[in-house]
C-alpha cells in the first residue's frame, strides 16, 4: 500500500484521484501495477510551471481523468491479449463469468463490446458451442443465461 501511495504521489495525483483509482488495483494488484508502470508516463511540466529553486528535480503531473482512462486502456488491452478462458463443462462457469464481469466493469465496456470480444475467451467445447449459438444470441444477458 505504501508503494502504491508513493507512486500516486510521484505522479501528482490528488487524494480524490487516488481514491478513485483504488478499485482498479484490487484485482491482481501486482500484475496491474506492473502493467501500469510499463505503460504509464506522466506528462512533463513546462519550464515556466517549475517552481524556482527546484529546477534540478524532475517534476511531472497527471490529471485524474488521464490516469483512469490510461489504466482502463491498459486493462482493456490485457483483456484482449490475455483472455480469461472458459473451455466448457470442466470449468466453473460462475467463477469464470464473475472474473470476466469484474474485468469488463473495470474498463466500462458496454454489453455490445462484451459480446463482441467473448469469442476470444472461449476454447474447446465452449468455442464449438459459441460457433453454433452466436447466430441466435444477440445480447450479453442472453449469453450469460445460455452459458
Amino acid at each position: 500500500l505504501l508503494q502504491t501511495m508513493n507512486q500516486f504521489k510521484q505522479c501528482g495525483l490528488r487524494r480524490l484521484e487516488q481514491l478513485q483509482a483504488i478499485p482498479f488495483l484490487l484485482v491482481d494488484t501486482a500484475y496491474l501495477c506492473k502493467l501500469f508502470l510499463q505503460k504509464f508516463t506522466c506528462t512533463p511540466l513546462k519550464s515556466q510551471d517549475i517552481p524556482r529553486g527546484d529546477t534540478d528535480k524532475p517534476l511531472s503531473v497527471v490529471t485524474g481523468s488521464s490516469f483512469v482512462s490510461h489504466l482502463q486502456q491498459t486493462i482493456a488491452d490485457e483483456i484482449i491479449k490475455k483472455p480469461t478462458y472458459f473451455r466448457g463443462s470442466k470449468d466453473d462457469v460462475h467463477d469464470w463469468l464473475e472474473k470476466l464481469d469484474q474485468r469488463f466493469k473495470m474498463v466500462k465496456w458496454s454489453d455490445e463490446q462484451k459480446l463482441q470480444y467473448i469469442s476470444i475467451h472461449l476454447q474447446d467445447d465452449a468455442q464449438r458451442w459459441w460457433t453454433q449459438a452466436s447466430s441466435v444470441i444477440k445480447t450479453w444477458s442472453s449469453f450469460t443465461e445460455a452459458v
